[in-house]
């Protein structure tokens, strides 16, 4: 009976990773391009659930939250997305450092290095463009370090 219980936790054992497995860790883009370090897990606490990872992506530049559903492993050197994140920004909402709604990123600008220059963010008839040291984190929307009238301020 000891035997098939300790085979059993074993066999479980091999599907279970610790916070150590991922955190410091390569984080990798659909085209297996290293956008930055896992920093962060996101856990719903009432769930027990993990619910995704910030990416730091590296000096002046923004932390990036990755919802679990993103995930496409856990590997043992490096977290494999299924999606390449610095394309994806089109469209998203944007909101100020208290929540309020700035408006819709229009335009990305990135550098020949491929590194974010600038979003540009439609705000009613105005366009603003911010830079990524304003930027606090991008995920399913973006959030910004700022408040609204100070990014309005910024055009």
């Amino acid at each position: 009976m000891k035997d098939k219980i300790k085979s059993e936790l074993n066999i479980k054992q091999k599907h279970i990773i610790t916070s150590d497995d991922i955190l410091g860790k390569d984080v990798l883009g659909k085209d297996a391009g290293i956008i930055g370090l896992a920093s962060k897990i996101h856990i719903d606490k009432s769930r027990k659930q993990i619910l995704g990872i910030t990416v730091d992506c590296g000096f002046a530049k923004p932390d990036l939250y990755v919802g679990i559903d993103h995930i496409k492993t856990f590997g043992v050197d490096s977290i494999m997305l299924d999606l390449d994140p610095h394309h994806g920004l089109r469209g998203l909402e944007v909101y100020d450092l208290n929540g309020a709604d700035v408006g819709r990123v229009s335009e990305v600008s990135y550098s020949s290095s491929n590194a974010l220059k600038y979003i540009k963010v439609r705000a009613g008839i105005k366009h603003v463009n911010i830079t990524p040291r304003y930027i606090k984190m991008i995920g399913s929307n973006i959030i910004l370090k700022l408040t609204k009238k100070e990014a309005m301020e910024l055009m």
